[in-house]
């Protein structure tokens, strides 16, 4: 009996990072938590989430979250226009009520890399093949963004997102993900 409940906890634990808190919510080798909403084709090669091709959609993990921390890393292709859905429902109609969309966008686009769409637009971070991070944090409808270590964005949403999720997004061009954790605030 002490064996089964033991092996009950053991299941039922999320996966920890370390004592900080941080739970990686990709483990490099499967799709274990994620749905995706559209027929894109995501996949897993070397560690990280790819997607390139197939109808635009969110790859959505199953937790939820209200206030968080997030760390992801991305990849995207010159021209990819991709993003991380924050706090987001998992279909959301509207990008100022159901979500945040931390945009991954050319320069020239109305929302580059760095942006929240149709919320706040940041400029100069520019368009790499080199692997990237963002550092987010989201409370309370503040969504603070750090880009490769630099404080891009300080946005202030009211009224705060109606969403809970997290989602990868595929819209067009190749993108990679990986390193994707997440720490709940208290």
């Amino acid at each position: 009996m002490r064996v089964f409940f033991s092996l009950l906890l053991i299941l039922s634990a999320p996966v920890i990072a370390d004592d900080a808190g941080w739970c990686t919510l990709f483990d490099g080798e499967t799709l274990t938590g994620w749905e995706s909403t559209s027929d894109a084709n995501w996949r897993v090669e070397d560690g990280s989430l790819v997607v390139d091709e197939g109808e635009g959609g969110l790859l959505i993990h199953e937790d939820t979250y209200r206030n968080y921390e997030l760390t992801v890393e991305f990849k995207a292709a010159k021209g990819t226009n991709s993003g991380v859905f924050l706090s987001t429902k998992e279909k959301p109609k509207s990008l100022t009520k159901d979500c945040y969309e931390l945009n991954i966008a050319p320069p020239d686009n109305a929302f580059p890399t760095g942006s929240l769409v149709a919320r706040e637009k940041v400029e100069g971070a520019g368009e790499t093949d080199d692997w990237r991070k963002f550092e987010v944090r989201v409370e309370n409808g503040r969504v603070t963004v750090k880009l490769d270590g630099e404080t891009v964005l300080d946005h202030r949403a009211d009224p705060p997102s109606q969403g809970n999720r997290i989602g990868l997004q595929k819209n067009s061009g190749r993108v990679a993900f990986r390193n994707v954790r997440v720490r709940k605030l208290p």
